[in-house]
């Protein structure tokens, strides 16, 4: 009787390739049956989900590069093609033995499984590739701004962008040969960028990324999420959040719909001039709605503009205009929603409504406004 053993590389080898193809599988519309099986194929190994993630990695890793994005792939194949001493893949995989289906395997067609393969292969390619042209870039400087609560500020970049900090928000800059990354640590920024198509112009707010090449927008960063708003152009949103982890995620929240349209950002979604979207945070999904037009400063004060909102993001735009911060500390009051206008600089105002039209209570001390319930 003859006994083959799987060596631990060729068993980590076929995870790699399972693995990608279920990332295709998955990212794409996914029937009952294929997400029993890849329920099933998780849960099979632990081998499995570790290079599932890697997987998922790498493909963000890639997605995110602008030199992969100017690669033309259809180009080099229909090249490589023409060379008579190079063999087809699909050929070479052709000659292989089918493997019979296994407990827990991708119930997919065997093409699919070939281009599982391409796409395995392509990708650790690809990965060794970018890591290695990483090693080889000189470091590139990061600047770093930041405005006081109640300042706004106004800087110019050295690509000749614009931008406009709202108070009490920083922003780090890092400009290279190949591409324009901002990353939007706190607060709210609005950006008009200079044209430059060798160089995508990328501002990243957390978990996602905002995309832009000769436009205006705004982003800003609040607890329950980010806003991008777009008053000219076109921009490019995606979020680093993915269906991947909402499989372990007990206290994913739900999105509101209201008269928003609710869009997936399985693949990078596209806002135009007059657009906006709300992506809450962890999600990835985006609430597009219609862009609201500004609220003007009144006699020089600016004013706040709330639509059921959640407390948390309305305390959080209050406290980049006042000196003396409110706070709440409950989780469940934080997430209570209110709405109307108030002067951004007379945070009090909004206070007085809270003790007047809620059942919260404001205990105001010297240096902060507490929030809490009534007693």
């Amino acid at each position: 009787m003859n006994i083959y053993r799987t060596s631990p590389q060729q068993s980590r080898e076929r995870a790699a390739r399972e693995a990608a193809e279920w990332l295709q599988v998955m990212a794409g519309t996914p029937s009952e049956v294929d997400r029993a099986g890849f329920a099933a194929w998780v849960a099979h190994s632990p081998l499995h989900l570790e290079e599932l993630l890697m997987a998922q990695l790498v493909e963000r890793e890639l997605a995110s590069s602008a030199a992969l994005q100017r690669f033309d792939l259809e180009a080099v194949l229909a090249q490589a093609t023409a060379t008579d001493n190079v063999v087809p893949l699909h050929d070479a995989l052709a000659a292989m033995t089918v493997p019979k289906s296994q407990a827990g395997a991708p119930a997919v067609r065997w093409n699919r499984r070939r281009r599982g393969c391409a796409l395995a292969a392509g990708i650790a390619a690809c990965a060794l590739l970018a890591g290695s042209w990483t090693l080889l870039q000189p470091e590139v400087p990061v600047y770093q701004y930041a405005s006081a609560v109640g300042e706004q500020r106004s800087i110019a970049l050295a690509d000749g962008s614009m931008v406009s900090l709202a108070p009490a928000s920083y922003i780090a800059v890092r400009f290279s040969a190949g591409v324009r990354d901002i990353e939007l640590r706190d607060g709210e920024a609005t950006f008009d960028v200079a044209h430059d198509a060798s160089r995508p112009f990328r501002v990243h707010a957390g978990d996602n990324t905002v995309q832009a090449v000769g436009t205006r927008f705004t982003v800003n960063r609040l607890p329950s999420g980010t806003l991008v708003a777009v008053s000219e152009g076109k921009v490019k949103v995606t979020a680093n959040g993915s269906w991947l982890e909402s499989l372990w995620r007990d206290d994913a929240s739900t999105l509101e719909a209201g008269k928003a349209t609710v869009e997936s950002l399985g693949r990078p979604a596209a806002l135009s001039a007059g657009e906006q979207a709300r992506i809450p945070q962890g999600q990835q999904a985006m609430l597009r709605m219609p862009l609201e037009a500004p609220n003007e400063p009144v006699d020089g004060k600016r004013r706040l503009s709330f639509r059921n909102d959640t407390l948390a993001d309305i305390i959080s735009e209050f406290n980049r205009y006042n000196p003396r911060p409110i706070v709440v500390t409950d989780p469940l009051i934080r997430e209570q929603r209110y709405s109307g206008v108030f002067y951004a600089d007379d945070a009090d105002s909004f206070l007085q409504f809270l003790e007047c039209c809620s059942q919260l209570q404001v205990s105001r001390q010297a240096d902060r406004n507490v929030v809490g319930g009534r007693q």
